[in-house]
């Protein structure tokens, strides 16, 4: 009797741990990506993957979690350059090392090297994590991603979007994708790469020319309310100024992000910043657009603008 307890109480114990397992997820840095941009023209970029085979993609692996969960990132640094390692501003990274201890003082990730990291997933939100070393060069050349965390107990009162929308934004310089910069030999202490100023040519969004953007939903669903998830993976100020007759309400997010204009609505996202809104627009003509706005934080000048259609 007393074996059949013990054996019921492991049964018990392992069933736990399935239904309170960790969300992990397996990270891979890479230096072998390549992008497509302006006339079929190709550049080397860093970025985060899933495997060895995957596809650099802007923005790079994304994570989601729920609301309470614990999510164990093992990152497997591949790339030929300097170390790297992970950061989100607004999320608390836990580095271990390989006994699952926590490390007093956190280390960057060498070649061929795996790094473990966990985090609580606290808050309901869309955040940006990158690569902090080398700031700016790993975060402008593709070693960033985003956390998607969503909320544990929806309100049944609350409107739910059927769908949802990623524009993670960002400016691309080729003078720092070249490979005498990209291909920086492997140095163990991490020495800053030299740049040269930061003028970025091409604006993107998720990775493409933010004019080829197609708009927010098809004209058919117009109807239908949606989850938009803004991320500024650059280095500008963006700005998206939406049209009057479209309706925005905050879903996670700074609210001093989102001004009033006496003829639309604009939300302004700094470097790293990002925000949920929902989107109404049933009441939007099929010709209006979106403007984007990338500025230069430095002179306060805008340097490229891009008008993106609200329907496609």
């Amino acid at each position: 009797m007393r074996n059949w307890s013990k054996i019921g109480a492991f049964c018990f114990l392992l069933s736990s741990t399935f239904l309170f397992s960790q969300n992990e997820r397996l990270i891979i840095g890479r230096t072998t990506g390549k992008l497509a941009i302006g006339n079929n023209q190709e550049i080397r970029t860093f970025g985060f993957t899933n495997s060895l085979s995957g596809q650099v993609t802007l923005p790079g692996l994304s994570i989601e979690a729920v609301e309470g969960e614990t999510v164990s990132i093992d990152f497997w640094n591949i790339s030929q350059g300097n170390p790297v390692s992970l950061f989100c501003k607004e999320i608390d990274f836990v580095q271990r090392d390989k006994e699952n201890k926590v490390m007093k003082k956190e280390e960057a990730i060498h070649h061929m090297e795996h790094g473990f990291y966990s985090f609580q997933a606290q808050k309901a939100g869309t955040y940006l994590y990158y690569s902090p070393e080398n700031y700016p060069f790993n975060l402008q050349a593709g070693m960033f991603g985003v956390i998607i965390i969503r909320a544990k107990d929806q309100d049944s009162s609350a409107l739910q979007p059927l769908q949802e929308l990623l524009w993670c934004s960002s400016e691309l310089d080729t003078k720092w994708h070249t490979d005498a910069i990209m291909g920086t030999e492997y140095d163990s202490s991490n020495k800053p790469i030299v740049l040269p100023k930061y003028k970025p040519e091409y604006f993107l969004i998720n990775g493409k020319m933010a004019t080829d953007s197609k708009g927010l939903q098809s004209l058919g669903n117009k109807n239908e309310p949606l989850l938009l998830r803004l991320v500024n993976s650059g280095l500008y100020l963006h700005e998206i100024v939406f049209p009057s007759p479209v309706k925005l309400q905050l879903r996670y997010g700074n609210e001093a992000s989102v001004t009033a204009l006496p003829d639309g609505c604009k939300i302004q996202l700094r470097s790293g910043e990002s925000i949920e809104v929902l989107v109404f627009l049933e009441n939007v003509d099929e010709k209006e657009h979106i403007v984007y706005h990338f500025t230069d934080p430095v002179l306060k000048k805008k340097v490229y603008e891009a008008a993106i259609p609200v329907f496609y």
